[in-house]
């Protein structure tokens, strides 16, 4: 750490450096974790990264297609992974994800609803009908694969975790400046 960086951080300040990436510990081994808006290089396919470095095996998804590939191909290389397209506003693809999932790893243990749409816009400005989409993408999506991943655990007989992931940054001012997120349908 430079002399500044020591300076500050010893003064309570925050260092500028970066912490170091946490080592693996294998805490997810035999599981099998599925992510939703997984495709690209945002939270869902840190997510998933991290779940396959802990050992997991991984169902990454989008409804975009040739990111959601893209992603697969570049975390091939970590562990098992599987990409299955799905549009979380679509309860038939969401059922045939959670199917998949099992289909090629034998169950789930964890659902991680990635998914969200923050709006493209003001809210003064938003029309009934991007407010609707902005509510089933974000909160119908995660009904809906909260549900699909529920009812396979009860079928498994044996639980498993849902873990909801939200984003402030729709709401997130800094010096005036509104920040937009980007959609994130898969």
């Amino acid at each position: 750490m430079s002399g500044a960086a020591t300076q500050g951080a010893a003064n309570g300040a925050a260092a500028n450096v970066a912490p170091a990436y946490p080592v693996p510990h294998n805490l997810l081994a035999g599981k099998v974790v599925v992510v939703t808006a997984a495709a690209g290089t945002g939270i869902g396919s840190a997510t998933a990264r991290r779940c396959l470095e802990e050992g997991a095996q991984v169902v990454v998804s989008d409804w975009h297609e040739r990111r959601l590939g893209a992603t697969a191909d570049e975390l091939a290389d970590l562990g098992p992974v599987q990409a299955i397209p799905c549009d979380v506003t679509d309860d038939e693809q969401v059922r045939s994800l959670i199917d998949g999932a099992v289909e090629r790893f034998g169950r789930i243990d964890v659902m991680v609803n990635n998914a969200g749409l923050g709006g493209t816009k003001s809210i003064l400005d938003m029309s009934d009908e991007e407010w609707s989409q902005v509510l089933d993408i974000t909160l119908n999506g995660t009904f809906r694969c909260t549900r699909a991943a529920a009812r396979r655990f009860v079928e498994q007989g044996e639980g498993g975790v849902i873990v909801n992931n939200a984003s402030v940054v729709a709401g997130a001012r800094r010096r005036g400046r509104r920040t937009t997120p980007r959609p994130r349908p898969g």
